[in-house]
């Protein structure tokens, strides 16, 4: 008989176990070591208390992962064994986490589904997911033109900089790990964080804030300009000088319309690639 509880701090290898076991996404998933499952606590606010496992005597069969802000929750991962499909266990813990939620808060819950992942969002559509949003994964692509800037233009500054430097507020719609809280426990844990920015005559007119922690790939978390006027342009240019310095590919994962069109993205020289399906609910008790 299935057995299913919440996880402590303690149950993190237990976690990374039945990941690794229930897990399987079109394509499998790569296995979850200790730092990168660190990286899910620290950067994206996993937490221990909102996940679950399932078990049928000494075997895992199931396993949620859930991220929490004050706000809202967010489902990193659901999965159960290929031996234990289509018995339930993953509703009744998706309806755990629920259930709880709907108690403690935040009753918000999102889920962001790659789209080839057809048969997880069917899942969470039977558990009351509605669509919010589409996103699209932007990259360029070395080799790149040499920059057009003069580097005396160029400044890297900090993230208490930037917050001062008088850009427009976003309303962007971003993704749960772009979003600002994301990006300053990516700065305070990790130290993986650079912002670039442009130089004008008495203010910054453009400013990119990048994620370099892996050497394969340099991820943008968010670009910045000073007006809708020439700051499109000027943003352009800083991009391509920063893509100019990089020997590996430079990405823009999850963008939504509300922060960046697909014809700017275009002009900008990105190439779309994957998209991603942003689900909610509201958690509700029993």
């Amino acid at each position: 008989m299935a057995s299913y509880r919440f996880c402590r701090s303690d149950d993190v290898p237990l976690l990374m176990q039945a990941y690794n076991e229930c897990f399987r996404p079109p394509g499998g998933a790569e296995p979850v070591d200790r730092d990168r499952f660190r990286w899910w606590i620290r950067a994206l606010e996993l937490w221990t208390s909102s996940c679950l496992v399932a078990t049928e005597g000494s075997r895992l069969i199931g396993v949620l992962l859930a991220a929490k802000r004050e706000t809202e929750s967010c489902v990193l991962a659901v999965g159960v064994h290929p031996d234990f499909r289509h018995l339930g266990h993953g509703r009744h813990i998706v309806t755990s986490l629920g259930q709880k939620l709907a108690i403690l808060g935040p009753r918000r819950m999102l889920a962001e589904v790659p789209a080839d992942n057809e048969r997880f969002r069917t899942f969470l559509g039977h558990c009351d997911y509605t669509e919010r949003k589409i996103s699209v994964d932007y990259a360029l692509e070395p080799p790149f033109a040499a920059s057009t800037v003069p580097p005396e233009m160029i400044a890297e500054i900090g993230l208490d900089e930037l917050a001062g430097a008088g850009f427009p507020e976003s309303a962007a719609d971003l993704p749960w790990g772009r979003q600002p809280r994301s990006i300053a426990r990516r700065q305070e844990y990790f130290d993986s964080v650079r912002v670039l920015a442009l130089a004008g005559v008495d203010r910054f007119e453009a400013a990119l804030v990048i994620d370099e922690l892996d050497p394969a790939t340099r991820r943008i978390l968010a670009i910045r300009y000073a007006d809708e006027g020439h700051g499109p342009a000027l943003a352009g240019r800083l991009l391509h000088h920063y893509a100019s310095l990089a020997t590996t590919p430079v990405v823009w994962e999850r963008v939504h319309e509300s922060e960046c069109t697909a014809d700017r993205a275009a002009g900008w020289g990105f190439l779309p690639g994957a998209t991603t399906f942003h689900l909610e609910t509201m958690a509700e008790s029993a």
